[in-house]
């Protein structure tokens, strides 16, 4: 019916003292990413939670695809982020943030995915 890989890390350098990172004078996300499948094109998820996703499942989220087999550079805009789940489904998106996680959800499959860089960017 389904299936679900997840990689996630917590953004903030010491969670202790603030668990959040303001990252509102970029202008998105960028990763670099890899995988191995067997479609010409991999579909996967970024999931950023903020202050208004106070459930487990709560996040906003964005989609990107790849070819599989070479690394590439994904950009996605704060705009292209999408709430759901309970909070972010009636919040606009602000990008002070928490947690990251890069996702394949939906389709059972055999998947490599590898992630070498995550950050934030800024159009010049």
């Amino acid at each position: 019916n389904g299936g679900f890989i997840q990689m996630a890390t917590d953004l903030a350098l010491d969670p202790g003292m603030d668990p959040f990172v303001d990252a509102s004078e970029f202008d998105g996300v960028e990763l670099e990413v890899y995988c191995e499948g067997a479609d010409v094109e991999e579909k996967f998820n970024v999931h950023l939670r903020n202050p208004a996703c106070d459930r487990q499942f709560s996040s906003y989220r964005a989609t990107f695809a790849i070819r599989p087999g070479q690394w590439a550079t994904v950009r996605l805009t704060w705009d292209s982020f999408e709430g759901y789940g309970p909070g972010p489904s009636v919040t606009p998106f602000v990008p002070i943030l928490r947690r990251l996680g890069v996702v394949a959800i939906g389709e059972a499959k055999s998947i490599v995915l590898a992630v070498g860089k995550v950050g934030f960017y800024r159009v010049i």
